[in-house]
């Protein structure tokens, strides 16, 4: 076997390399690898490999270090393991183990941080999904610390949502606040609004959509007398990034919808925005033809059940000290 980079040439194997291994519960798309890992800005090149038995690919594991600040966040060179995937006919053999001991090599030369398992910019997982219990296994036992529940949630009945009454309350007890899609030329407002509430990673998030293409009505606005007050982003077929809540819109039948993340002004809650705000999302993927649609990553399971939402696929946060 041969340990080589993880070069984007590797992609169409390495789509078929996840599939095997995992595509009956999170499918890949050639797409969303690549967007994810060699498009996304901390993915370490450097650090990355790939495991080759003659040509055929059987492992490969993919890191991310924040090697630039992520809003607030300083270069730190925090790293993350955002993908390790082993052929099952080649698991056992010790092909994981071994990419796994020189990934923690390479990034404990940087940084001192915890090793997150999931949970990097351009997230394949927020930690190790329950329904992989071998690679939970798998991981403890090698060293991993592992933390707290968080999910992603469902809602299948998207093109027949009506607001909730909770939803209509929240309305009538903030009635000058508007919500709506965001719209040219209030860019800049919106991440002055981002850098002052959320001034780490999501607004670090926000100006990479803004400024990698991202459809501007995925970002949908909460506005008082004319002012920002709250976001959400919102993906459908039609965006042109992916967001969490449609990575695995294979896994669905009609049109396929996400939310998230979503967050209000610290002076403007208590008013109901934030249920306003989420009620408004959804009614705008409804309008969008969306069918069915994911809220990613939240341990908020009875405030987003208010809107129907039901807990989907569950993981527990891990790391390597």
């Amino acid at each position: 076997m041969r340990t080589l980079l993880l070069t984007p040439d590797l992609l169409p194997q390495a789509v078929d390399l996840w599939n095997r291994a995992l595509g009956a519960h999170f499918p890949m798309r050639p797409a969303l690898l690549k967007a994810n890992l060699w498009e996304e800005p901390n993915f370490d090149a450097e650090g990355s490999r790939a495991v080759l038995k003659g040509d055929r690919l059987v492992g490969f594991i993919a890191l991310k270090r924040r090697t630039a600040p992520m809003g607030n966040l300083p270069a730190d060179q925090k790293g993350w393991i955002s993908a390790l995937v082993v052929d099952p006919e080649f698991q056992g053999q010790g092909v994981g183990t071994g990419l796994l001991r020189d990934a923690l090599a390479h990034l404990r030369q940087f940084s001192t941080e915890p090793v997150g398992i999931g949970s990097d910019p351009g997230h394949f997982f927020p930690g190790i999904p329950l329904e992989c219990r071998q690679a939970l296994d798998w991981f403890a036992r090698r060293g991993a610390e592992l933390g707290g529940l968080s999910c992603d949630l469902v809602s299948h009945e998207i093109a027949a949502y009506t607001h909730p009454e909770a939803a209509l309350q929240a309305f009538r007890r903030s009635p000058s606040v508007m919500y709506r899609p965001m719209e040219d030329g209030e860019q800049e407002a919106v991440l002055a609004f981002m850098r002052q509430e959320f001034p780490g990673r999501w607004a670090w998030e926000m100006e990479q959509h803004l400024s990698r293409g991202g459809n501007l009505e995925d970002v949908m606005l909460a506005l008082d007398e004319g002012q920002v007050v709250g976001f959400a982003r919102i993906h459908t077929p039609r965006s042109r990034r992916f967001g969490p809540g449609i990575y695995w819109a294979p896994l669905f039948p009609g049109a396929h919808g996400g939310l998230g993340p979503i967050g209000v002004g610290a002076a403007q809650r208590g008013r109901g925005i934030g249920l306003g705000l989420l009620s408004a999302s959804i009614a705008e993927l409804r309008n969008r033809g969306v069918e069915s649609a994911v809220i990613d990553w939240t341990g908020l399971v009875r405030f987003y059940g208010i809107v129907g939402f039901r807990p989907w696929k569950w993981y527990v946060m891990a790391s390597f000290k």
